[in-house]
C-alpha cells in the first residue's frame, strides 16, 4: 500500500468480510479480567474496500495482526501474593524392587497444606491431593538419594500463587532386622547340627581312624 493512515486521519482499507474456520471464544481463569469474545473466525482470507484509494494502488496488500474487537485499559498495580512453600520427602517403605515415597507440600508460614500443582521426582509426576499429599512408586535406582520438586500451578490457572520448593531424601540401608538374624541362625543351626552330629558319629564308631576327629587311644 502506498499510503499509510495517520492517527487523525481514516484507515485508508477497512475490512468487509473475513473467511475462515470458526471457533468458540476462549474461556480463562477468573484471575484474569479479560473480556472474551463469543466466536470467532481464524481468517485465511479478507475482504477490504476504500473510499480513498483507487484499487490499482492496493492490488497488493499486507496484514499484520488483525484482531477483532475494542481494546480495553485494565490495571496490572495488583499482582497477587506469592506464597513460599515447603516440600518434604518421606519413605514409607523399600524392598528390592523400589521405594515408596510419600511428598507433602504445605505453606511455610501457616503449616497448611497446598492443594494446587505438582510433585515431580525424576521422571514421574503426580498432583497433590486435599491434604497436599502425593505418592510414588519408584524402581531401584543405584543412588540412594531422593530429589524432588514441588512445580506451582501455573499462574494464569491458579486463584493462589505458591513458589516452588525442593528437598531431598535419603533410602536407608536395607539391613536384615534383628529377628530376621534371629531366624537364619536358627534355620542355620537346625540344618547343619544334623549333619555335624552324623560326622561325630561316625568317626566315633571307626575310633576316629577315617576323619580323624578323635585320638586313638
Amino acid at each position: 500500500m502506498p499510503s499509510k493512515a495517520t492517527e487523525d486521519a481514516e484507515p485508508p482499507l477497512v475490512i468487509e468480510e473475513a473467511w475462515g474456520s470458526k471457533h468458540a471464544g476462549p474461556s480463562l481463569s477468573s484471575a484474569i479480567a479479560i473480556p472474551t469474545v463469543d466466536n470467532y473466525t481464524n481468517a485465511t482470507s479478507i475482504a477490504v474496500r476504500s473510499e480513498t484509494l483507487p484499487a490499482a494502488t492496493f492490488d497488493e496488500v499486507t496484514v499484520h495482526g488483525i484482531v477483532r474487537g475494542q481494546s480495553e485499559t485494565i490495571s496490572v498495580t495488583d499482582n497477587g501474593t506469592v506464597r513460599d512453600t515447603t516440600l518434604e520427602l518421606t519413605v514409607l517403605e523399600t524392598n528390592s524392587s523400589g521405594t515408596l515415597v510419600q511428598a507433602t507440600v504445605t505453606e511455610t508460614t501457616t503449616g497448611n497444606p497446598v492443594t494446587t500443582g505438582q510433585v515431580e521426582i525424576g521422571s514421574q509426576s503426580a498432583a497433590l491431593n486435599a491434604s497436599g499429599m502425593a505418592v510414588f512408586e519408584l524402581e531401584k535406582q543405584p543412588s540412594s538419594l531422593i530429589d524432588g520438586q514441588y512445580v506451582p500451578a501455573d499462574w494464569w490457572r491458579a486463584d493462589q500463587l505458591y513458589s516452588a520448593a525442593e528437598d531431598r531424601a535419603t533410602v536407608p540401608p536395607n539391613y536384615p532386622t534383628f529377628q530376621k538374624l534371629v531366624q537364619l541362625f536358627l534355620v542355620t543351626l537346625l540344618w547343619f547340627l544334623p549333619v555335624a552330629l552324623a560326622v561325630y558319629g561316625f568317626d566315633y564308631l571307626t575310633g576316629g581312624a577315617v576323619l580323624g576327629l578323635r585320638d586313638n587311644p
